[in-house]
């Protein structure tokens, strides 16, 4: 294993809803990325502090791109629009949606592929991207690599995945501003609710002088890192077995708050949550898309909270820890290939990764702040050849 460089600690639904963009660009399918160009893919919850990165954050800061360098970072977002949804077609609902899967380019030259939408399908998408030229450069996900797909990195004359953290994030409970569930839930309690053992708020324990209302359990998709997360959090709270969840949980949009706000019962949803995206919804960025260009001028409230308080079997409310990372192959790392022309550095050491040599850009302060700008607390840790067990 590599040995770890700790550098720094920086700053810190479904169908019905409306958001828009504000003024930061994205690398749409619009633009191809041509040859030299870096590309990325990943998962939806840290895709905000990498297109922040690569185009600059709506606060002013300019990106890696505003430099003016001839080969770009081109990153793809695995949601399908600006506003962190995702695409359905017609006729879906809370609880049969059925995904659009919508396309990008990655490559000019190259036809539409479906667009990737999640941490766990940008490691896969980067495993099986071993042509003789690479389309996919990196991946930024919320999941380190198992050691399976380690191996397989080895097994395609890579090394390994290298993994470099650049974020630190937590998975949180989000329910209405208005909510009836208590002020906060604890792992336990949340097992029970999401195994039907708790129905009503009354029923929790600790908690009888609460609403009589039937829970409505909501989860994001189970490709997602947020799903992945609180389920092996519910496993180890189950004893080790993983829960069987209840036929009342429904599939939901992953950090939409309108998930939650436009659920039957607003009052009575709750839904595991990144407490990233909702900083960055509490920081005004959304706007209204139903409002033609220039835009609406104010912003949309989230219209959701975090429950955060202690429990009422009086233990501590549920908040487990999820990293950022940036994964790419190590034989990348060691290319002697310049990013730019001219230049000294490939695209590894330019953005990030580079031992004992000058900082790459996702390590430096301005890296840091587009960071910070997406509701991510910035923390850069070149880890190395690593993974998840």
């Amino acid at each position: 294993m590599k040995p770890r460089t700790t550098l720094r600690i920086g700053l810190v639904g479904l169908i019905a809803s409306g958001l828009t963009l504000m003024t930061a660009a994205p690398a749409w399918a619009d633009y191809a990325p041509q040859p030299g160009d870096v590309v990325g893919v990943g998962g939806d919850t840290p895709q905000f502090a990498l297109q922040f990165g690569a185009d600059g954050d709506y606060l002013g800061d300019a990106g890696f791109n505003a430099a003016g360098a001839y080969n770009r970072l081109v990153t793809f977002n695995a949601t399908a629009d600006a506003n962190g949804r995702s695409a359905y077609a017609q006729g879906s609902t809370e609880k049969n949606p059925v995904a659009l899967n919508p396309t990008d380019v990655l490559r000019a030259g190259t036809y539409p592929v479906q667009r990737v939408s999640s941490s766990g399908a940008s490691l896969t998408a980067l495993l099986a991207d071993k042509g003789a030229t690479e389309v996919i450069n990196f991946i930024f996900s919320s999941s380190e690599p198992t050691s399976a797909q380690q191996t397989t990195a080895g097994s395609n004359g890579w090394g390994y995945l290298h993994v470099v953290q650049i974020g630190k994030d937590s998975v949180e409970i989000a329910a209405d501003d208005t909510t009836n569930a208590p002020s906060g839930l604890s792992t336990a309690e949340l097992l029970g609710i999401y195994t039907g053992e708790y129905t009503t708020w009354n029923s929790l324990p600790g908690n009888s002088s609460g609403s009589g209302n039937t829970i409505i359990p909501l989860i994001p998709p189970s490709t997602s890192s947020i799903y992945k997360t609180f389920i092996a959090d519910l496993k180890t709270a189950n004893g080790g077995t993983a829960p069987t969840l209840a036929a009342s949980v429904q599939t939901v949009e992953q950090n939409d708050p309108t998930a939650v706000t436009g659920a039957s019962s607003p009052a009575d949803a709750i839904v595991p949550f990144s407490a990233a995206r909702l900083n960055l919804w509490n920081d005004d960025y959304f706007h209204n898309p139903a409002t033609s260009f220039p835009g609406s001028s104010s912003p949309l409230s989230p219209g959701v909270s975090l429950l955060t308080a202690t429990a009422p079997d009086a233990s501590s409310a549920y908040s487990s820890p999820i990293n950022d990372y940036i994964i790419f192959r190590q034989s990348d790392a060691s290319s002697t290939a310049a990013m730019e022309p001219g230049g000294a550095r490939n695209w590894v050491e330019t953005l990030f990764s580079n031992p004992g040599g000058s900082e790459p850009f996702f390590e430096k302060s301005a890296g840091e702040a587009l960071i910070a700008a997406s509701g991510v607390t910035p923390f850069y840790d070149d880890l190395g050849d690593v993974s998840s067990g």
